[in-house]
């Protein structure tokens, strides 16, 4: 299994969060209607990264993002992969050697008012100016910062953004990010010392995106990923986007 899934397993298994239920295959997405498959393409915007947790060894991932859709894999041979429709706000997580499918359907967004964390979240961003670069079209235009956002004075989070170019990506992200978090806080269960952990992930998703898309980030729980190369206007085969057939589906 590809280690974007893994990471992504992890953010719903490691918090014991989630109860699941198997779904008629009747009731199974547009994206599985593939007539012509072959001869139908989507444009976007392809982002290569090179990722790390802790001690392990990097592996690489890419992200796909069209106008309808969001796709993460570890690149073109990969079985396994996470596609978001984003008008749905649906998360389907792929995995080819269990032919199954994880569903996260998003929760109403008036339900993240309705949960309020039992611990403070109070922000302090700390910034200076990076020279990191990007392989992209805008580099020159673009100046990369360096900021460190402490949960209540405490390190949590580290990312170096760009202010500007990366603007489809970045809203893909944004939205992704929240549909995940919608599903985690609806069966949220506090884990005792993750306070930074489950304010990025749960309570303030999109906190550390707003500085601009992270070309680098790292966490203190080991977790980096860097941004290697970005590669806009691309055509992808509509394949990619679909769901692989007679596969089952488990719902979170």
């Amino acid at each position: 299994m590809f280690k974007i899934t893994q990471i992504f397993l992890a953010l719903l298994l490691g918090m014991n969060l989630f109860s699941c239920s198997v779904i008629d295959r009747k009731n199974t997405a547009e994206l599985q209607k593939h007539e012509n498959t072959d001869k139908l393409k989507f444009a976007g915007d392809m982002l290569s990264f090179s990722e790390k947790i802790g001690d392990e060894s990097e592996t690489n991932s890419r992200m796909i993002v069209t106008e309808g859709y969001l796709r993460i894999d570890d690149g073109p041979k990969s079985v396994d992969f996470v596609l978001f429709d984003r008008a749905n706000k649906v998360i389907y997580n792929v995995i080819a050697e269990e032919k199954s499918i994880m569903v996260i359907d998003s929760q109403d967004e008036a339900h993240l008012l309705k949960l309020k964390s039992d611990f403070p979240i109070l922000w302090n961003v700390e910034s200076q100016t990076s020279h990191a670069l990007v392989k992209n079209d805008d580099q020159n235009s673009a100046s990369a910062t360096h900021y460190s956002l402490k949960l209540n004075q405490k390190e949590c989070y580290n990312l170096v953004a760009l202010d500007q170019g990366m603007d489809k990506p970045l809203a893909a992200l944004r939205e992704f990010r929240q549909a995940l978090a919608n599903q985690l806080m609806s069966q949220y269960k506090r884990q005792q010392g993750q306070e930074c952990y489950e304010a990025v992930n749960v309570f303030t998703p999109l906190n550390h995106l707003h500085q601009g898309f992270p070309i680098r980030e790292w966490s203190i729980y080991g977790y980096q990923r860097f941004l290697v190369d970005y590669r806009k206007m691309i055509i992808f085969p509509k394949r990619l986007f679909m769901l692989p057939e007679g596969y089952s589906q488990i719902k979170i």
